[in-house]
């Protein structure tokens, strides 16, 4: 890399674009960018996870204006799967024990995070595709609808000490869900 740099303008879609392709937080612009123009690239783990844990993807639905309110900040997402990925991320760096006890929590089939793909998913462990890096050694399950993002937001607010609608919540539209 020569080290030269230089400022680009963007629209605000395609700084979504590049935000949904995030892999990991200190992933910076300029490498996922330089990740995605790669020839023949294909989606890895971010650094410190296993390679090949996902399976590669297309860009990401988005509809509505998605966005996170975490003390006192707005963050934009292009989707649900987006902002819950960012809550998630917000809530560990700032508790540090938060995904230990989340991952103890699950629904009735699957884990809300894991370690590994497959522990997602217990016995249908075939849905571990489904599987995306949250931050390094860790994963969350991307398959799923904006109520099912809300209720996982409330019980992870719950397991920080945070009250889901003022401490923190997940906004569709500038409408919590």
């Amino acid at each position: 890399m020569s080290g030269q740099r230089r400022t680009i303008e963007i629209e605000v879609d395609v700084h979504r674009a590049i935000e949904r392709a995030r892999l990991a937080l200190g992933e910076s612009e300029n490498d996922i960018l330089r990740r995605l123009l790669r020839p023949g690239r294909t989606r890895s783990a971010p650094p410190g996870g296993p390679a090949g844990a996902t399976r590669p993807r297309g860009p990401g639905r988005g509809r509505g204006l998605w966005s996170v309110d975490i003390g006192g900040r707005r963050i934009p997402a292009a989707s649900a799967k987006q902002a819950y990925r960012i809550l998630l991320r917000e809530l560990a760096a700032a508790h540090p024990h938060f995904l230990e006890a989340f991952a103890e929590e699950q629904g009735r089939t699957r884990r809300f995070v894991a370690r590994t793909p497959a522990a997602l998913y217990g016995k249908a462990a075939h849905l571990a595709g489904h599987a995306e890096p949250l931050i390094a050694g860790w994963y969350f399950d991307s398959n799923l609808s904006a109520a099912r993002v809300a209720r996982l937001a409330r019980i992870a607010a719950r397991l920080c000490g945070l009250h889901y609608g003022s401490d923190v919540r997940i906004l569709d539209n500038l409408r919590e869900i």
